[in-house]
């Protein structure tokens, strides 16, 4: 099953997702990665902000070197030595990307660390579709920064690999994974999570490379929000003030 990855240039994951990035590309199950260019002003002056008020001195340090640093091009070099496609595009829903999809040959897409709305098109130009890593636990914790939420909150903290579809954080589930890491460090929690992604998504296609020749390769949990259901959103600056008053690096 040909599989690409699809990411962010910049993230405010330590090494910038590289090493989930990097595990994945000397796996032979999977064969591209495209990243999204969201590289702009308004991170850097976010990661400016975030360090200068205190409110997440750490976040914002990571998230200058990700934007400033070589990290894509290592990306980059990675996965063409392997003889690996690589490409990074604007706009992921555009017609040239897609276009760069179907000559590929692309049977299957998984979503990490963007925040793309993937419309129709783009969700059914692989043969399979596309998964999405949600960095939180389906079907309670949905929206936005779910793993911030959970340091907050003092609850479970983790990620859930699920099948796409036009809604947000919707698909049927296809594995959570709770990641137990100190809840005192909130950069170092979602750098070891990533690393256990990376496993969790070895793993899940290795089997859904089992099922090919079944009618339908995915057999996930229904993803229906429950009693304890949650929606949510980016934090703001007092809520990044409140989750050091608790006791957690960020």
């Amino acid at each position: 099953m040909k599989t690409f990855l699809v990411s962010s240039t910049v993230t405010f994951v330590p090494g910038n997702y590289e090493g989930f990035i990097n595990h994945l590309a000397k796996s032979d199950r999977v064969h591209g990665l495209i990243l999204v260019e969201n590289r702009d002003w308004k991170i850097a002056a976010k990661a400016m902000l975030l360090i200068i008020s205190f409110a997440a001195p750490r976040m914002g340090m990571h998230l200058l070197k990700n934007y400033f640093g070589k990290s894509n091009a290592r990306k980059k070099a990675m996965f063409e030595k392997r003889g690996k496609a690589f490409r990074i595009v604007s706009d992921i829903n555009s017609v040239e990307t897609l276009r760069f999809i179907q000559e590929e040959n692309v049977e299957l897409i998984v979503n990490a660390r963007t925040r793309s709305f993937f419309k129709k098109n783009l969700l059914q130009t692989p043969r399979y579709g596309c998964i999405n890593i949600h960095h939180g636990l389906l079907p309670e914790q949905r929206g936005l920064m779910c793993d911030f939420w959970a340091h907050m909150e003092k609850t479970k903290f983790g990620f859930s690999i699920h099948q796409m579809t036009s809604k947000l954080d919707d698909g049927p589930i296809l594995h959570v994974g709770e990641v137990k890491t100190s809840p005192s460090n909130y950069m170092t929690s979602i750098f070891e999570g990533s690393l256990i992604e990376s496993q969790a998504i070895e793993k899940l296609l290795k089997d859904l490379e089992k099922n090919k020749s079944s009618e339908n390769i995915f057999s996930g949990l229904e993803n229906i929000k429950t009693e304890k259901t949650k929606y949510r959103s980016n934090p703001g600056l007092m809520d990044f003030y409140k989750l050091q008053w608790r006791g957690t690096k960020i």
